[in-house]
């Protein structure tokens, strides 16, 4: 299998693998998909490939060239990250000048290898200025110049942008890959590697990093409110919402709460405790699973899925609490 670095995208790894060894990898593409799924990773390996002394195809990881573009040292791999702005609403941005450095990478001549490579890491940060004056470098850029956008959000993008690009979209990685990925990598159980590849959303990333402590105890905090939310008073749920709203990490408690809801429906259609995703509470989750709660478990979940989505877009933390304490309770 082409690419064995990047895990799973066997789809995507095979026409790259293949355009690379035709020579056909095209000027412009586009590489998206969830975050953590291996993107950039995977950009920086077919670039490698491209310049490797004995490609082009995949990096032979031997040759002199290899060894620099593993390391990052090498003139014609060009990566450009955003960087974080200041002041009010500060956020990661990829602004007009590094644009139009990069323009001029890709407008020039390869130094040493026999092309060369920008690759612009979370494309979608570029400001609407930056994107303009990216598409002189993609209107005619040299037959040895290759542009790698690398996003998970390919709707930001300019449509102008898009159509000049190949695009390839990686999705998110099946649960049993990651699981596996876990127990072989990180020599974990198979419960806690269960737990991190189903809490992930299939990336890699957010997988490895995952803090199963952190998420226990804001679970267990959230598996008690669930056992006593149900025809609750408006005093106790508006200090739910309060709790939920001020927790730390907001989308790993959203993550949590809608893990104990496919438990609760998982546990009304009669799943024993030992094969839910949250077994060590499953006793629990078993009992809570007989009661009214567990009829709306579905649809309950599929809410807190739309909070997470709408908290993405900035929307009220204190309100969309509101909202989705008041649906708990019923």
């Amino acid at each position: 299998m082409p690419f064995p670095r990047i895990l799973g995208h066997d789809r995507v790894k095979g026409l790259l693998a293949r355009a690379l060894s035709l020579g056909r990898l095209p000027p412009a593409l586009l590489l998206s998909g969830p975050e953590g799924v291996g993107k950039r990773t995977l950009a920086v390996e077919a670039a490698r490939g491209l310049l490797c002394d004995n490609g082009p195809g995949e990096p032979c990881n031997t040759c002199r060239t290899c060894d620099r573009t593993g390391r990052a040292i090498h003139p014609d791999l060009i990566v450009v990250v955003p960087e974080t702005a200041t002041g009010f609403l500060a956020r990661e941005t990829i602004k007009i000048e590094h644009i139009r450095d990069a323009v001029r990478e890709i407008l020039g001549l390869p130094f040493e290898a026999r092309a060369r490579v920008v690759i612009l890491d979370d494309a979608h940060a570029m400001t609407e200025q930056a994107m303009n004056a990216l598409l002189k470098a993609l209107e005619e850029p040299p037959a040895t110049s290759h542009l790698v956008l690398v996003t998970a959000s390919p709707q930001a993008l300019l449509p102008t942008i898009r159509s000049r690009c190949q695009a390839l979209r990686l999705g998110p990685l099946p649960s049993a890959l990651l699981e596996a990925h876990l127990v072989e990598r990180l020599s974990l159980p198979a419960a806690e590697a269960r737990l991190r590849a189903s809490l992930s959303g299939g990336s890699l990333g957010a997988a490895m990093t995952f803090e199963a402590d952190g998420y226990r105890a804001l679970r267990d905090d959230i598996l008690a409110m669930l056992e006593k939310v149900d025809g609750a008073s408006a005093v106790h749920r508006l200090a739910w919402a309060d709790q939920l709203a001020d927790a730390d990490d907001v989308m790993l408690a959203l993550t949590a709460l809608r893990s104990l809801l496919r438990d609760l429906a998982a546990a009304r259609a009669g799943a024993p405790a030992d094969r839910m995703l949250n077994a060590d509470v499953g006793d629990r989750l078993v009992a809570l699973g007989q009661g009214r709660l567990a009829a709306r478990a579905v649809a309950l979940a599929d809410l807190t899925e739309e909070t997470r989505t709408n908290l993405r877009g900035n929307a009220s933390r204190p309100m969309s609490m509101d909202v989705l304490v008041d649906a708990l309770a019923g």
